[in-house]
């Protein structure tokens, strides 16, 4: 094992060093707050903001708790339908603040913010830990500051970027501690990694690389008690969380976990999980292989220090548990799901690192610009022949890049073309040694630059054009649920499928026909034959029998076996998705509810 000391920098470059990092900050910063705004929507004269919609779930939870309803969904139901809790809690102090209830979702999209300038500052010091070039240390914040997966599922209100900078503190204070252990920063980190097991509890998997690999390099005498703590810290908060769940929700695991896992086989689960994560791969990550794969066999000897453990073994970790889980529900996003997204940071440190050691060489550099121009010309010849037009279906890729791709096709071909004509001419100039590193900061910069664009042009453009994904879906949300609230008394009750905005803005009781707040539907068998996690299991006989709701908002995969089946139990079919039941229009604020349905549709599905 190789103890290397912190590398020392000179003056001129701690200069260029924190002169790049404040433009860094700034930039980002304001990146994020163009983001944030660009999510808010006006209704009447007042501006609002919403999440993404799994996360104003645990804002309707965290509501409820800020007003002394418990941490429920529904006001006396205890059913962990999230899977975030300290996130929740944090949520929950937020409700707390004097803020109008279309603002708190920007209160959580502005700490967000805040947390990602926060990461970016501990990536500094990860990858300062490796090396004193300012250059290394400034690509990867610029990579990590810019991460547009990391961004999304941070700011759109989910807790990835929360535990990303709980991950990578840790990483931070571990490597620290190889080089000087002080009890303050083994306390910190048991700290840490114990707040990242109460935020979601499969960070087990990361807190366990981490203590792993702490106790692996820690001196001999002190690995027992290094062990031993580790294993306290463990029992303490995941045997304290789940000691809390047998008390408060009387299950040991989220409901969520039963709605995801169980019910599938899993060789259904593992299969889609695999498709999922190579078609994101071969998508979107192929640069980012050619830079590790040409590193390491090309300078293995460079390689040999187990503290690049660190930085690759939770991407590793991840991308396993991401298979084993099935993937996400949102695969067709273009972009990383929320398991791997939380790992990408350190290992593009890792990736930066590896590249400079590439281009030291001149043999390795010029196989990689062989490498990387050859996969620029591929990716475009692959694009222009076999991806379909606008319009056409393509089953399971990216319809995002089917959307963008007809009026990218040129524009794209230039930059391909400049770039693999820059890649052409290093590779002639960068013949002999001295050449080759003078050069390199030219190539690093090249290869860099496709990284991104391979990582998140698609996903800039888009947003460029479109605004985020899903949020036009969020706004509409909001709407539906004050709308719902405007029209209803406060005892009607809604049924739904998207249960985050609707019933935190409706103010109603609500029945989640998708089981995420629902035992007996999380527990039950898929209802579909091929797996997508989350969305496989509903029952509207018994959903609808159990809990009468007022209002049907919204059914997944309807037939028409299934409109009847609604109908024999008590309900007028409005049109499409929506149900009133036939006892229920008392309880309609408008007074043409019954002789004219049709109005009342498009009040509510706002068309």
């Amino acid at each position: 094992m190789l103890i290397s000391k912190k590398p020392a920098g000179s003056t001129g470059n701690n200069n260029i060093l924190r002169q790049g990092s404040w433009a860094i900050y700034i930039l980002a910063l304001l990146y994020y707050l163009a983001f944030i705004i660009r999510t808010g929507f006006p209704v009447g004269d007042v501006t609002f903001f919403s999440l993404f919609d799994d996360a104003m779930i645990a804002m309707r939870y965290a509501r409820n708790m800020a007003e002394g309803h418990g941490l429920v969904w529904n006001t006396g139901e205890y059913i962990e339908g999230y899977t975030n809790f300290l996130w929740t809690l944090w949520m929950a102090v937020i409700h707390l603040f004097p803020v109008a209830e279309s603002k708190t979702s920007l209160l959580v999209a502005l700490s967000g913010a805040l947390i990602l300038l926060v990461n970016i500052h501990i990536i500094r010091k990860i990858a300062s830990e490796f090396t004193a070039n300012p250059f290394v240390i400034l690509s990867s914040m610029a990579l990590v500051a810019f991460s547009y997966s990391l961004i999304y599922w941070t700011l759109r209100g989910m807790e990835v970027g929360i535990i990303c900078l709980f991950l990578n503190y840790a990483i931070l204070l571990a490597l620290q501690l190889q080089r000087k252990f002080t009890n303050r920063k083994f306390v910190l980190l048991l700290a840490v990694g114990g707040l990242m097991l109460l935020t979601r509890t499969d960070c087990l998997l990361l807190f366990m690389i981490t203590g792993s690999w702490v106790a692996f390099s820690v001196d001999a005498p002190r690995k027992r008690t290094t062990i031993l703590l580790f294993a306290g810290t463990l029992v303490l908060f995941l045997g304290g969380h789940t000691i809390f769940r047998l008390l408060y929700y009387h299950d040991p695991l989220p409901n969520t976990f039963y709605l995801k896992v169980s019910g599938t086989p899993m060789t259904d689960r593992v299969l889609r999980g695999l498709l999922v994560y190579f078609k994101w791969l071969v998508s979107f990550f192929i640069p980012v292989l050619i830079i590790l794969l040409t590193g390491i066999v090309t300078q293995l000897r460079k390689m040999m220090d187990t503290r690049y453990l660190l930085l690759v073994t939770p991407f590793l970790m991840m991308s396993a548990y991401s298979v084993y889980v099935g993937g996400d529900a949102w695969e067709w996003m273009p972009y990383a799901n929320r398991y791997i997204t939380l790992t990408i940071p350190v290992l593009l440190v890792f990736t930066v690192i590896v590249l400079q050691k590439t281009v030291a060489g001149m043999n390795s550099m010029r196989l990689l610009l062989i490498l990387t121009g050859s996969f620029c010309l591929l990716w475009y010849g692959y694009m222009m022949i076999l991806l379909p037009s606008a319009g056409a279906t393509l089953s399971g890729f990216y319809p995002t890049v089917i959307w963008l791709w007809g009026s990218l096709r040129y524009p794209a071909g230039v930059l391909v073309l400049c770039l693999v004509l820059t890649m052409a001419l290093f590779y002639f100039k960068t013949d002999h040694e001295k050449k080759a590193r003078l050069f390199a900061p030219g190539v690093m910069l090249t290869v860099l630059i496709i990284v991104f664009l391979g990582l998140e042009g698609l996903s800039y453009i888009h947003w460029c054009r479109y605004n985020a994904l899903h949020v036009s879906d969020d706004r509409k949300m909001v709407k539906t649920g004050l709308i719902i609230q405007s029209l209803t008394t406060p005892q009607t009750t809604i049924a739904v499928v998207w249960g985050g905005a609707i019933p935190y803005f409706a103010h109603r009781y609500t029945v989640d026909l998708m089981g995420k707040m629902d035992r007996t539907i999380a527990k039950s068998n898929s209802r579909l034959k091929e797996f997508f996690p989350g969305h496989t299991k509903w029952n509207y006989g018994f959903s609808l029998f159990k809990y009468h709701p007022d209002l049907v908002l919204q059914l997944f995969y309807k037939t028409p076996i299934d409109d009847r089946r609604i109908e024999a139990m008590g309900y007028d079919h409005i049109r499409e998705d929506l149900f009133i039941r036939k006892g229920s229009y008392g309880k309609m604020r408008i007074p043409y509810a019954r002789t004219n349905p049709q109005r009342l549709y498009e009040l509510i599905i706002q068309k």
